[in-house]
C-alpha cells in the first residue's frame, strides 16, 4: 500500500542527521554557547541598530563573536569572547570606537565549569529518555508499540539538534532544556495514536483520523502559543528554547505521521487478519 512508502522519507531523514551528526563531533565538534564551553559573554542593550560584521571587525584582536536581537524597545547586542580575556578591556575598545553602551551585563563560565556542564546536560539527557523508554514499554507491553513510539522520539532529538546546529543555534543549557521538553511532548503524540488506533472503536483508518485531528490540534495551539515570544521578548534563553521546540514540533509530525503511523497500521492489519 502506498502508506507503506511514506516510511522511506523520515528513515532517510534520520540516517542523514546521523551522518551529519557523526561528521560534526568528529571534525570541528557542536556549537557550544558559553555555558558549556566555558567564555565571557557581554549582553547591551542599545536604542540603534548595530552592524555585527563592524563591531566583531572592532573587536578582532579578541576573536570575539556577535550576535544582535531586535526588541520592542531597541536591540540586544551579544558579544562572546575567551574566558580569559578582561571585559573591561574589551568594553574600553568599544568604548573608544565609539560603541557606548549604558545598560549592559557579563556573564564568564570557566572552560572546567562549562565541561562540567555539558557533561551533566548529556546525563540528564540520556537518563530522560531511558526512563521515557521504560514508561513506554510498560504501558504498551509489546515491542513492536513500544520500539515504534522510542524511535520516533529519538529521530525527533537527533534530527531538532543537528537542524539547530545547521542554521546556527548553539547547543546550550536552554535548548538542553528544550531537547528534553521534547521528548515528553513526541511520547504523548506517538502515546495519542497507539491509543486510539489499537484500543479504539470503528474502522482503523477512523481511528487515527480521529487522533491526528487532536494531535494536529494541539501542535498547532502550541505553535501559536510559541510564536509570539519572538515577537515580544529579547531574552536568548527564550528564544532558543522557543525555536528549539518548533523546529521538534515539525520534525515530530514527520516521524509521528510517516513513520510510526504506517508502522502503527500495518501492525494493528496483521493482529486483525
Amino acid at each position: 500500500m502506498n502508506y507503506k512508502k511514506l516510511i522511506t522519507i523520515p528513515i532517510v531523514l534520520l540516517v542523514l542527521s546521523l551522518v551529519y551528526l557523526f561528521w560534526l563531533l568528529s571534525t570541528t565538534g557542536l556549537s557550544l554557547d558559553i555555558d558549556l564551553k566555558g567564555g565571557t559573554q557581554i549582553v547591551a542593550e542599545s536604542s540603534i541598530s548595530v552592524n555585527q560584521l563592524e563591531l566583531e571587525d572592532v573587536l578582532g584582536a579578541y576573536d570575539a563573536s556577535v550576535r544582535t536581537a531586535k526588541t520592542i524597545t531597541g536591540y540586544s547586542v551579544f558579544i562572546e569572547f575567551d574566558a580569559n580575556i578582561e571585559p573591561n578591556d574589551v568594553l574600553e575598545i568599544l568604548k573608544e570606537n565609539n560603541y557606548i553602551f549604558e545598560n549592559y551585563s557579563v556573564q564568564t563560565v570557566g572552560p572546567a565549569l562549562g565541561a562540567a556542564f555539558f557533561e551533566q546536560a548529556i546525563v540528564a539527557l540520556i537518563f530522560a529518555f531511558l526512563f521515557m523508554a521504560g514508561v513506554v514499554f510498560v504501558i504498551f507491553r509489546k515491542p513492536v508499540l513500544s520500539f515504534r513510539v522510542i524511535v520516533s522520539a529519538f529521530a525527533d532529538i537527533i534530527e531538532t539538534l543537528v537542524f539547530s546546529q545547521i542554521i546556527g543555534i548553539k547547543l546550550s543549557l536552554a535548548t538542553f532544556a528544550a531537547l528534553l521538553l521534547l521528548i515528553g511532548y513526541s511520547v504523548d503524540d506517538d502515546i495519542l495514536l497507539t491509543a486510539r488506533t489499537t484500543r479504539g472503536s470503528g474502522e482503523i483508518s477512523e481511528r487515527m483520523k480521529r487522533a491526528r485531528k487532536t494531535a494536529f490540534t494541539t501542535i498547532g495551539a502550541t505553535a501559536v502559543a510559541l510564536i509570539p515570544l519572538f515577537i515580544i521578548t529579547s531574552s536568548s534563553i527564550i528564544i532558543e528554547i522557543a525555536s528549539i521546540l518548533l523546529i521538534g514540533l515539525a520534525f515530530d509530525l514527520i516521524n509521528t505521521w510517516l513513520l510510526n503511523a504506517p508502522i502503527l497500521r500495518w501492525y494493528v492489519e496483521k493482529e486483525i487478519k
